[in-house]
């Protein structure tokens, strides 16, 4: 059924089926005007071999031609018997059935058994019988058979294979031009339906398709850019700041003065690390790192992270517990797995303090759950963009990146990043290849 609602396979079956049904009733209405045509054909020779017996007035006269025409007809095709006086002429050895008059149509007993068209006159002194035969009736029957046998048929199945060819090809297309929108709307901006593309409105539309991604793909590189250099361009002068303000705090300052100092102290490593998160989402974005992959073992990983994370969860009131079951090695980055964990756990303590925080492993399947506010699933795909915040957590520590850096490095390592509801709090699951 999904099949059928392709466009290029309707308007096949549509344009098979007119041509079927165009050819079919041509055929046929030529069939009836070739059947009518023969049929007055035979009749007028019936009537006209009637009228020339009858238009001679002598006896002798009329079963001489009689004769004559029994002589030189071919039985098959027309059969003669004229009674007169008493006497005789006729082709057929057994007699015409009886009673047949008009335009009545008799298959004549053995030893001709064809089907005949019979006119039958009333003669002075006799009577008159013409049979005329209706071969080309069964010949015209036979034409129009292996016409439709040896050039319909032939023909319905040539249209059919080039259509299936057709649409198969157009079918490729389309689903190209479908699944590279789909791609880009995903976020894979090196998406293209790729060459060639047809000298068609679907190859101008793959055309145009693929000149847009490369524009998209551009604007968003440069935007990426940009923004990388200015995290580059500003986290050097803010780190001298930091240490200005370290050099500061050495010093001999007056009490008044250094709890804004440590505030600014403190406001200024939270804009270097912003800066930092911003470089190194950009550095994922762009592939970076992919070429440092090795085989990791991702429980024995999660094993060493709830080990470190443990205290903190335990001083903020909550609980910290790891299962696995099945581990598979990944292919990935340690250091970076370590820190696509780790956001993921101080994320929880952040908005979840004091619950339980579960972290599992089973096969390639990492979950984290919390006992926190969760989520509004309308609202999943924007807290993973870069700097973005819900209402709820404005006023707690964070840039907003944390997320943001845990999907480039899930999608760096091509994992499958998810958000749900864990009812109630907040469910993470990063799926990675095997």
């Amino acid at each position: 059924m999904t099949r059928f609602r392709s466009t290029p396979l309707r308007l096949s079956v549509v344009l098979i089926t007119v041509f079927t049904v165009f050819t079919s009733v041509g055929l046929g209405i030529a069939y009836v005007i070739m059947h009518q045509a023969l049929g007055a054909e035979i009749a007028l020779r019936a009537d006209q071999t009637i009228e020339e017996i009858r238009a001679i007035p002598e006896t002798e006269e009329r079963l001489e031609r009689a004769g004559e025409v029994a002589a030189a007809a071919d039985r098959r095709a027309l059969l003669i018997r004229l009674e007169l006086d008493g006497q005789t002429v006729a082709n057929i050895a057994s007699d015409l059935p009886e009673g047949i008059v008009g335009d009545d149509d008799v298959a004549l007993p053995e030893p001709v058994a064809d089907s005949y068209l019979v006119r039958h006159a009333d003669l002075e002194r006799g009577a008159l019988t013409v049979a005329v035969g209706r071969d080309s009736m069964s010949e015209l029957q036979e034409t129009f058979i292996a016409i439709l046998g040896f050039a319909l048929l032939p023909a319905l199945l040539l249209t059919s294979a080039i259509g299936i060819v057709v649409v198969r090809r157009t079918t490729a297309r389309v689903e190209a031009i479908r699944s590279t929108r789909h791609a880009l709307s995903e976020g894979d901006l090196v998406a293209r339906v790729g060459a060639p593309h047809p000298d068609t409105d679907l190859g101008d539309i793959s055309r145009d398709l693929d000149r847009m991604a490369e524009a998209q793909e551009a604007a968003v590189g440069a935007l990426r850019q940009i923004g990388a250099d200015i995290a580059h361009d500003l986290k050097t002068p803010i780190q001298r700041v930091a240490v200005r303000l370290e050099q500061l705090a050495g010093s001999d300052l007056p009490d008044r003065a250094r709890e804004p100092l440590a505030q600014a102290s403190t406001e200024t490593a939270q804009i270097i690390a912003t800066f930092q998160s911003l470089l190194q989402i950009a550095q994922l974005e762009g592939g970076q790192g992919r070429e440092a992959f090795t085989r990791v073992d991702l429980g024995g990983l999660l094993e060493d992270m709830v080990e470190i994370y443990g205290p903190s969860a335990e001083d903020s009131g909550g609980l910290l517990t790891c299962s696995v079951e099945s581990p598979l090695p990944v292919s990935g980055d340690r250091h970076l797995l370590s820190r696509l964990v780790a956001n993921l756990i101080e994320n929880a303590l952040r908005h979840a303090p004091r619950t339980e925080i579960r972290i599992s492993l089973t096969g390639r399947v990492l979950a984290v759950r919390d006992g926190g506010p969760g989520i509004p699933e309308g609202q999943r795909d924007h807290v993973l963009r870069r700097l973005a915040r819900l209402e709820a957590s404005r006023s707690t520590p964070g840039s907003g990146l944390g997320l943001a850096l845990v999907k480039a490095i899930a999608d760096l390592h091509r994992a499958e990043l998810a958000l749900g509801d864990a009812r109630p709090g907040l469910l993470v699951t990063v799926t990675f290849p095997g």
